[in-house]
């Protein structure tokens, strides 16, 4: 599985998985920390950075309904996203984006340098949207 960053204007980054039945599009922008996911639907969905000490972010849906949360550790790289009450620990590492929880892993990759320039919004929003498509597809989340 993976996502490749396949246009850039201004603040709008348009992301693509397309493999077998996964697929997916997002349309993050950047300016207002949403993303639209269309993955048989199409939805549209807010990053919002919330704590003092140990912040993390919530994905909100367009009605303002908490959908998902990502809690970076020391490094943005790696952490924890929660999802329909599931944890998944997350770690970016050389193109290699790597989501286990106790019964499940996914790895996918992040095409070329990309992985680098991401900002921990932008990573929210595709360690959540990873999340949900494999969900969608109601298939085992394992993918190597």
């Amino acid at each position: 599985m993976k996502w490749a960053l396949t246009q850039v204007t201004n603040e709008l980054h348009y992301w693509k998985m397309d493999q077998g039945n996964w697929s997916a599009e997002l349309k993050y922008n950047g300016r207002a920390q949403s993303f639209r996911l269309t993955a048989g639907d199409k939805r549209l969905f807010f990053v919002e950075r919330t704590g003092f000490l140990q912040s993390k972010f919530l994905v909100r849906t367009e009605y303002s309904q908490i959908a998902g949360e990502v809690h970076p550790g020391k490094s943005r790289y790696s952490g924890v996203v929660t999802i329909e009450n599931k944890k998944f620990h997350y770690l970016l590492a050389e193109h290699s984006l790597q989501l286990s929880n106790k019964e499940q892993q996914i790895s996918l990759a992040i095409d070329g340098e990309d992985a680098e320039k991401l900002t921990t919004a932008e990573l929210s929003a595709l360690l959540f949207s990873t999340l949900r498509v494999a969900n969608k597809q109601s298939a085992p989340l394992e993918m190597a």
